[in-house]
């Protein structure tokens, strides 16, 4: 039940905008910028538009809760 709390926390944050977040690399490797939004049912993440360096992304891709619900740690 956690994780359903979390995603909507998540969903009701991203309505409306598009925010561009940090990676945290585990390695030695330099921290790229990348964004989410939501259409209100998905998280969208993409490359950043503001900030650089950028994420390569080469197309948008789609999280849906089943596949958030499976990689989390709060199930």
């Amino acid at each position: 039940m956690k994780s359903l709390h979390i995603w909507n926390s998540i969903i009701r944050r991203l309505k409306g905008r598009r925010v561009e977040l940090l990676t945290v690399p585990k390695t030695k490797k330099v921290p790229v910028w990348f964004s989410a939004s939501t259409d209100g049912t998905i998280i969208l993440i993409n490359k950043a538009f503001d900030h650089t360096p950028s994420s390569k992304l080469s197309t948008e891709r789609k999280l849906d809760y089943n596949t958030f619900k499976k990689c989390t740690l709060f199930t």
